[in-house]
């Protein structure tokens, strides 16, 4: 079966399209939701859904709120038939055959779906067909093809139709007691001496083997970078048409720009001298609507001045007897004035003189409290030992002392005192000590001290009397030079100093409390200031106020300013009240005045606007009628108008050619061209140092060496075949018999897994390998030696197995009744290197059979060879 061409219209998303596709590889590219899965749909759909059909599927193809029929026709040739097929459903809904070959026949409704059917079920397998489609979203790991009775007849071909007969059973029976006369139950040989020499012969095989196993590797990548040479040759004329056909669509593209930019430049005088044209006549109506207005707006005024004047007299009468009585007024509260000024300088002289005295009697206290400071102060100084000197003091003398006594006493003791953290081993003993901390040992007997990474110290427990002499002697003078620095005769003399010391400190800081007490936070120095000034006005008051007695009682003082101070306030309450009314008045005539100034003068300024604006327009209508504007405005928008139809055809046509996308797909281009080539050459170097490897391998015989071992191997092993010839022959029919069945199976799927291995290999190395169960589905594959279950392999290699496994399948039953296989968006867990693989393979089986890819990532499939692309 051959697609030809396959017609969609109002299917799904699909508003009309149409494919021709390839003999062998046809790559369908388009974005997503652009309707490639559509056409797989519709092609399985025309040959199974009859025309009036109401499934859900069915209805689901018709575009969303529309009433019209989806149409599917393809253009098929399968087996002797070459025909056109083609449904409508959902709307109008029929069914057309057109057979063309071998002879013409045309059929409508029922019978057109039967015969097609039937022309369909005759030429090809259904399962098969089935099985090798690769549907969009679905898992494509495995695959079953053991329901395929096509593929199962070709297999058998391939096969050379092996089976098994009722005489192979017979001679089972004969053979069974000859075997047991040569072999043990468990199968071992009764023999021996010749199949040890023939392991020395093999052994010697392996060595050479091994040596030459070091050069397969080569060997392989030699053979895979003539593949990738060869596809790279092959990729490369494609890339540059690729290249050279995006290069021409951009060249339109830019000449489509360029014709857009100079239109707009075009248009753009025209629409600023419409733009002009429409803002003159703007401004001609705004100048009669204008006018008409000052003339309604100058009458109003002229009315409203008159009753203003009138207001404005009354108004200065009134201001000028306010003037007169607020006059009066402020004489009368100069003088209130100056008596409550005077009361409260009497106040102010008899405050001070009180606070002068106050501030008198502090300072002499303060005074007092210093002279205690200064005494103890001083008495501190002359003393020299502080707590710390004391205690040095005490801890000299008490060295002192255990010196004589340790001298006195002739026994050894150990005192160690830690300046910081260590630890130590005493006599075994592990021994932490912080920084200040003190232990005694008596020396009883031998003391070891072991620290760690440092030092290992032994201490006798006996010292000699010069030694004890000297250690006391050495104390004693410690303890004069510290009684020297501190000038005290004796520890304890020290001892009543340092008490002395702290007690003085005691008087002191209450002294200095006393002192603080008395001032309360003040300043001295700010205090003593303050009782000059105080001084000095008090002296100088009487003076300054003359020959009146001054005052003798706070009382009388504050009589008098409480009388003086009612009679100021109800001056001030009437001054402030009439002040007020004054106030509110002249705001008013002045409000009034300004009223009248503004209303005359915009009165004035409003008539000569007037005349102005009157003048002008009539000036402006005499160069240019209002008709003549009207005209004018009219044609510029009319040209303007025609100017921006151009625009929107020329923009549309620019949307139409999508800028961005081609100017991504010539950089694509460009830059998928540019590494082919650079790959090309670096396969080609790469090639040419493998080579020279390879060459001089051969050049050292190694080779030929491994031949002689093996030509001396064969010649052994056909020595020990003689002489086991009839245990050999008994061995080989037993085997037979027992693995009869097993064998002719094997010898059925091989055909099969020689096909994916034969695909397989050009994507997983030479080394690939696969097990087929008896259903045909794979059960592992092998790799560098490693077999891995078909479940365990990753999402990728499950993916790209079980496209190899439907490529092979294909080609198999190519030459009877074969199908296409339709692979729908796969490949995307392949990486660059499976991508390159892969592609090497669809095209090495489009060559045989018809595969059918879409995609909406071309980049996948840059690397198949000879493909037809149609782009959606």
């Amino acid at each position: 079966m051959k697609l030809l061409e396959l017609t969609l219209r109002n299917w799904r998303g699909v508003s009309e399209t149409s494919i021709r596709f390839a003999e062998g590889v046809t790559l369908i590219e388009g974005d997503n939701e652009i309707g490639k899965s559509s056409l797989v749909e519709a092609l399985r759909m025309l040959f199974r859904e009859q025309d009036s059909s109401k499934k859900k599927g069915v209805k689901a193809v018709q575009p969303v709120g529309t009433d019209v029929g989806s149409f599917v026709e393809a253009e098929v040739r399968c087996g002797e038939y070459h025909f056109i097929y083609s449904k409508t459903y959902n709307k109008k809904t029929a069914t057309e055959l057109r057979i063309l070959e071998p002879v013409q026949e045309q059929l409508v409704g029922g019978d057109a779906h039967n015969r097609a059917w039937g022309i369909l079920e005759g030429a090809i397998d259904i399962a098969l067909w089935d099985a090798l489609l690769v549907e969009q979203g679905k898992e494509i790991g495995g695959v079953k093809l053991s329901d395929s009775d096509g593929l199962a007849r070709a297999l058998d071909s391939a096969a050379g139709g092996a089976g098994a007969s009722g005489e192979e059973s017979a001679l089972y029976d004969a053979v069974q007691a000859e075997y047991g006369r040569y072999f043990t139950r468990t199968g071992k040989p009764r023999f021996g001496s010749e199949q040890e020499q023939v392991q020395e012969y093999a052994n010697r095989v392996e060595r050479l083997g091994e040596q030459l196993r070091e050069l397969e590797d080569d060997v392989h990548r030699f053979e895979s970078i003539s593949a990738d040479i060869q596809r790279l040759q092959r990729s490369l004329p494609v890339l540059e048409q690729s290249l050279e056909e995006q290069g021409v669509r951009w060249q339109a593209i830019s000449s489509l720009q360029a014709r857009l930019a100079a239109k707009e430049e075009e248009g753009k005088p025209l629409r600023q001298l419409l733009a002009n044209a429409e803002t003159e006549l703007a401004r001609r109506h705004q100048a009669v609507a204008d006018i008409s207005r000052r003339r309604a707006v100058l009458g109003e005024r002229r009315e409203q001045l008159q009753p203003l004047a009138q207001k404005v007299a009354e108004l200065e009468a009134n201001v000028k007897a306010g003037a007169e009585l607020l006059k009066t007024l402020h004489g009368q509260r100069s003088s209130l004035r100056q008596t409550v000024a005077q009361a409260r300088q009497d106040a102010d002289y008899l405050s001070d003189s009180a606070e002068l005295s106050r501030l008198q009697q502090l300072l002499e206290q303060v005074s007092t409290r210093r002279k205690e400071v200064s005494t103890l102060h001083k008495a501190l100084a002359d003393v020299r030992i502080d707590s710390a000197g004391r205690k040095a003091v005490q801890a000299a003398a008490s060295a002192v002392e255990v010196a004589c006594k340790t001298r006195d006493n002739a026994a050894t003791r150990l005192t160690i005192a830690a300046y910081r953290d260590a630890q130590f081993v005493l006599n075994d003993e592990p021994v932490s000590i912080v920084a200040g901390e003190q232990i005694s040992r008596s020396l009883a007997e031998t003391l070891a001290i072991d620290i760690p990474e440092l030092a290992l110290m032994t201490i006798a427990p006996t010292a000699g009397t010069s030694e004890l002499a000297a250690e006391v002697a050495a104390q004693q003078r410690q303890l004069d030079e510290l009684l020297a620095r501190y000038q005290v005769p004796d520890v304890e003399a020290a001892i009543s100093a340092d008490e002395y010391r702290e007690d003085a400190s005691r008087s002191l800081r209450a002294a200095r409390q006393r002192l603080e007490d008395t001032l309360q936070g003040a300043d001295e120095e700010i205090l003593r200031d303050h009782v000059v000034r105080l001084r000095q006005a008090c002296e100088g008051y009487p003076g300054l106020r003359g020959l009146a007695s001054l005052p003798t009682s706070s009382s009388d003082v504050a009589n008098r300013l409480e009388q003086a101070n009612e009679a100021l306030e109800a001056v001030d309450a009437e001054l402030e009240q009439e002040n007020t009314q004054l106030e509110q008045q002249r705001e008013a005539l002045a409000q009034e005045q300004a009223a009248q100034l503004g209303a005359s003068t915009e009165v004035n300024a409003l008539d000569s606007v007037l005349q102005e604006k009157e003048t002008m327009l009539a000036s402006e209508r005499n160069a240019a009628p209002d008709a003549a504007l009207e005209e004018r405005v009219a044609a510029h928008a009319e040209k303007v108008d025609a100017i921006n139809r151009e625009l929107q055809e020329l923009r549309q046509q620019l949307r139409v050619q999508d800028p961005d996308t081609a100017k991504v797909l010539l950089d694509n281009a460009t830059q998928a061209c540019r590494r082919a080539g650079k790959d090309l050459i670096d396969r080609q170097q790469e090639q040419a140092i493998i080579r020279s490897r390879l060459d001089r391998a051969q050049a050292n015989g190694l080779f030929e060496e491994r031949e002689a071992a093996e030509q001396a191997l064969a010649e052994a092993r056909e020595q020990l075949c003689a002489t086991e010839r009839r245990a050999s022959a008994v061995q080989l029919l037993w085997r037979t018999l027992n693995e009869h069945r097993d064998a002719s199976r094997q010898a059925y799927v091989r055909p099969l897994q020689e096909g994916i291995q034969s695909l397989g290999k050009i994507v997983f190395g030479h080394d690939f390998e696969v097990a087929l169960d008896e259903d045909w589905t794979i059960l592992s594959c092998t790799r560098n030696g490693r077999t891995v279950p078909f479940e365990s392999l990753s999402v990728g290699a499950r993916e790209q197995l079980g496209i190899i496994t439907r490529l092979a399948a294909a080609r198999i039953i190519a030459d009877s009744g074969g199908v296409p296989v339709i692979i729908d968006d796969a490949l995307g867990f392949a990486d660059p290197t499976r991508l390159q693989g892969m592609g090497a393979v669809i095209a090495a089986a489009g060559r045989d059979t018809q595969v059918v890819i879409l995609t909406c990532t071309p980049g996948r499939f840059m690397y198949v060879g000879d493909v037809g692309v149609v782009r959606l």
